[in-house]
């Protein structure tokens, strides 16, 4: 199958059969936490779509041969998905075809366009991003094509949600020190009572990012945001599973997030992270990045992360 993937099983959407619709980092951001890596440019609108009769041609295939049962249709892309001139048309068939939900997986970023407010309106379930709600923040983070304004953004979430007869779960992506810090906090919640969403989930950095300073931030306070955008937000990625699959990023955040509290030495980290066994290869991962330090104390080796003033951000 040259377009779809799956099906994949999903905390969120059950069985979900994925349609990637346009080529890879063919989108109008360049996020620093993308695991399909950084982008060398971004594009205000796509420079080429498949054909949706090559994509429908799949699905049909699929859902006439497969056994595999599946319970949505979900269109993304190696990129944005509402780039593509004829994701209403793909949209429409492909709920005839299957007979299944179908779920639309989007940055938000064209959302201030009344067309394609009509487009997602088709869908069962929209899931549009949100990872800030200032500009300056909105920048670092998503690295927008410069015709996209959070404004716009936020005003467009707003009008989809009155105008959609499904659901809109909000997705915001948290990046240590970057969109967590208080005032951005404060703006996103500002925002999320505006757009109204059914959902709000909350997910962090879990795969290897484009940017290998982008750093996720820990089970700790990611549970502490939950609490502070009231009772639509829910977490979503499951850290347990992440750091029993090996996920290097999700342990270095739960060590970071301890150190920076107090100095451990490697047998105290044993003791709080013994059940991973790479943890002494996260300890020199950090070690070399710089993200902590050794301290020799009375003949002992602590670690401890630097002073803030020589942090990354």
């Amino acid at each position: 199958m040259k377009y779809l993937f799956g099906p994949v099983p999903s905390r969120r959407l059950g069985l979900s059969l994925g349609v990637d619709i346009l080529p890879a980092k063919t989108c109008n951001m360049n996020c620093i936490y993308c695991e399909i890596g950084p982008g060398k440019k971004t594009y205000s609108q796509a420079p080429s779509s498949p054909e949706p009769r090559e994509i429908l041609n799949e699905i049909r295939e699929f859902s006439a041969s497969s056994k595999r049962r599946f319970d949505c249709l979900t269109f993304t892309a190696s990129g944005e998905p509402t780039l593509h001139k004829d994701l209403a048309l793909l949209i429409r068939e492909g709920k005839r075809i299957t007979g299944k939900a179908v779920t639309v997986l989007t940055n938000s970023s064209t959302v201030s366009r009344k067309d394609i407010r009509e487009t997602l309106c088709l869908a069962d379930i929209v899931l549009p991003s949100l990872d800030a709600a200032t500009p300056e923040t909105f920048r670092k983070i998503n690295r927008p094509h410069p015709d996209i304004k959070i404004t716009s953004i936020i005003e467009g979430l707003s009008r989809l949600r009155k105008e959609m007869s499904g659901q809109m779960w909000l997705e915001i992506l948290f990046v240590s020190g970057i969109n967590d810090t208080e005032d951005e906090l404060l703006a996103l919640k500002e925002a999320t009572r505006i757009i109204d969403p059914h959902r709000i989930q909350l997910n962090t950095v879990a795969r290897p990012p484009a940017e290998k300073w982008a750093k996720p931030v820990s089970k700790r306070r990611i549970e502490e945001i939950r609490s502070f955008l009231g009772e639509k937000a829910e977490i979503v990625i499951d850290f347990h599973a992440q750091m029993d699959n090996g996920c290097q990023l999700i342990l270095e955040s739960e060590i970071l997030d301890t150190l920076r509290r107090r100095p451990l030495t490697f047998q105290d980290l044993s003791g709080l992270f013994g059940r991973y066994e790479h943890t002494k290869k996260v300890l020199q991962s950090l070690l070399k990045e710089g993200d902590i330090e050794e301290r020799r104390v009375q003949g002992r080796i602590f670690y401890a992360a630097p002073n803030p003033s020589s942090s990354h951000y």
